[in-house]
């Protein structure tokens, strides 16, 4: 049973990833890119933060006025009334508080807290519709390394994000480059070194399809000539179907 930890731990770049089921480990990536989108801590807009301040002070202004409490300790010596539209924080230390900040701050932490809570609950259980995918092993040169592979049809190609686990990061003076691989021949689909991992990889593709079923990775050396080989494939997988 997957516990809440194992989550923490796999968005947690210092800690080691735990086993998850494929669904959950593709849920948690998006919710790091997510994150990480700068987009997703800008300001809210004008007129959502100008609706809920008015919405803020109707109600305060709708809401009866209760009964005046009773101290139970001796009474402070008077302080000057604050100016109008403030008051003082609980009476303690005379800190005079705006009420239209505070209800502005208050209605925004909600606000804030709220749509956080709705983007994890919308990434992790909104339905989507079925990706091709493909499964890949490491092969001698790699063999603790295993990766997924999604393909999403484009108007301009295919995207691939590929997910990565195990794979050594590549030598000063290497990289590895993804090919797909069909009856035709191999089609290069971008590179990377791996160096600091723990995010997907985006590869991009001209050809897709049925006549390109295989995804491999190779080890390639800087300054030598692109071409794949069978003795340099670090992971290898086939589309099912």
């Amino acid at each position: 049973m997957t516990r809440t930890e194992d989550w923490a731990d796999y968005l947690d770049p210092g800690e080691p990833d735990p086993p998850l089921p494929g669904d959950q480990a593709r849920g948690l990536d998006r919710i790091h890119a997510a994150l990480a989108d700068e987009a997703a801590w800008g300001e809210p807009p004008s007129r959502l933060r100008a609706g809920l301040l008015a919405a803020a002070t109707a109600e305060r202004a709708a809401r009866p006025a209760g009964p005046v409490p009773v101290p139970t300790t001796p009474a402070a010596p008077p302080a000057a009334a604050p100016p109008d539209g403030a008051r003082t924080d609980g009476a303690r230390t005379g800190v005079v508080v705006p009420l239209r900040r505070r209800s502005r701050r208050l209605v925004l932490a909600a606000v804030t807290a709220a749509a956080a809570a709705a983007v994890l609950v919308a990434v992790l259980v909104w339905p989507r519709p079925a990706t091709p995918s493909i499964v890949l092993a490491g092969t001698a040169l790699a063999p603790r390394a295993t990766a997924t592979a999604e393909l999403e049809p484009r108007s301009a190609g295919v995207a691939i994000t590929l997910h990565v686990k195990g794979l050594p990061p590549a030598p000063a003076g290497a990289y590895y480059a993804a090919w797909l691989h069909g009856p035709s021949g191999y089609v290069p689909v971008g590179s990377f070194h791996w160096r600091k991992g723990g995010i997907p990889i985006d590869l991009w593709s001209g050809v897709g399809g049925s006549a390109y079923p295989d995804l491999v990775v190779t080890l390639q050396r800087e300054g030598q000539p692109l071409a794949p080989s069978a003795a340099d494939v670090v992971l290898s997988g086939h589309r099912a179907g």
